[in-house]
């Protein structure tokens, strides 16, 4: 397929009946994805349902799906992560247990992925361990050396607390310029802004290794408490924070304070957020009045950055796109999109 082919809007649904489900991925949200060092594309989900609808069937979180597709070719999935390449089974073994109440430290009810990295012939997966929905008990960070079928715990936990509840949802990315992997991060509840950090990738499973974005008299630097990099008033949720290019960095997602998927294209992650105009390609909308082509969607979040992303080209940046009807169960998917994504200097 031509990049000239790349039109704006929904390209296809990547899960849902007739689609994934013979991987029991049925209902599936999120689907942050990587290329592989074997070439494949590697996508993680959330909270997924054998069944028709959310709650249905069997319930596992986080899964992986591996197959091929980037920002200009559609996602099609070949095999399951895990052991089982014919069934998406959780990842790690636990059981989703609803908290009985305060004081229950055993629980778990399910856990969210945050995103993946690829560092080298390495992948990570950052995980956010949940005790009730929207009550984190602390994240973590898995390893895949063999491009995303088997996962190990580093063995870090990362506080629920860490940075005043900043650092629970994650995105990531390795520039190897500079040899530095930067962490961009938020609560999981929505009502924070983002927050940099960044840390070497020998370092990765150490909490104490990771170096804040924040201020040293008056002005930003490396090595200080980390304090959000975002304009304020700004909320987000789901983070992608990718490098397309030597120069070139797309951070945004789901800004909840704008009910739409944000993203500002950066020189560097640690550029002023304030002075980059955020673009938003695909915003939220009222069940009836949806227009998947023309970029409005109900319900939506996520908003993953796909592998082959570039700015500044009609359809050039690749979006994985969620949508929950929370009320009837279904539509509950990952949708990819396109859209267009212009440069400081052709906004300017």
């Amino acid at each position: 397929m031509s990049p000239a082919a790349a039109v704006p809007g929904k390209l296809a649904d990547i899960t849902g009946p007739g689609v994934t489900d013979r991987w029991g991925v049925t209902c599936a949200d999120l689907g942050a994805s990587v290329l592989a060092p074997n070439g494949t594309l590697v996508s993680v989900f959330g909270d997924t349902f054998a069944g028709e609808r959310v709650g249905r069937g069997d319930w596992r979180s986080p899964v992986i799906l591996i197959g091929t597709g980037d920002a200009r070719h559609r996602i099609r999935y070949q095999r399951a992560g895990g052991a089982d390449a014919d069934y998406a089974r959780q990842l790690w073994h636990y059981r989703h247990r609803e908290p009985s109440g305060r004081r229950d430290r055993s629980s778990i009810s399910t856990v969210i992925p945050s995103d993946l990295l690829r560092v080298d012939q390495m992948l990570y997966l950052h995980a956010i361990v949940n005790r009730g929905f929207g009550n984190v008990a602390w994240t973590e960070i898995w390893r895949s050396a063999d491009s995303g079928v088997s996962w190990h715990n580093l063995g870090a936990k990362f506080p629920a607390r860490l940075h005043r509840g900043h650092a629970q949802c994650w995105s990531w990315d390795y520039d190897p310029d500079d040899g530095w992997i930067y962490v961009v991060s938020t609560g999981f509840q929505r009502d924070k802004g983002v927050i940099l950090r960044r840390v070497r990738p020998a370092d990765i499973g150490d909490p104490a290794k990771y170096s804040g974005w924040g201020y040293r008299g008056g002005r930003r630097a490396w090595g200080r408490t980390p304090v959000p990099i975002n304009p304020a008033g700004e909320r987000w949720g789901e983070l992608s924070l990718r490098r397309l290019a030597r120069g070139c960095w797309v951070l945004g997602g789901f800004v909840a304070s704008r009910y739409a998927l944000g993203y500002r294209v950066l020189g560097s992650p640690s550029d002023e957020l304030a002075d980059v105009p955020m673009q938003l390609p695909v915003v939220g909308s009222s069940w009836d009045d949806e227009d998947h082509p023309g970029g409005r969607v109900a319900q939506l979040y996520g908003g993953y950055v796909l592998p082959g992303s570039r700015v500044d080209r009609p359809g050039g940046v690749g979006l994985l796109v969620s949508q929950w009807n929370t009320e009837r169960g279904w539509p509950y998917r990952v949708m990819q999109f396109r859209a267009t994504l212009v440069s400081e200097d052709t906004v300017n």
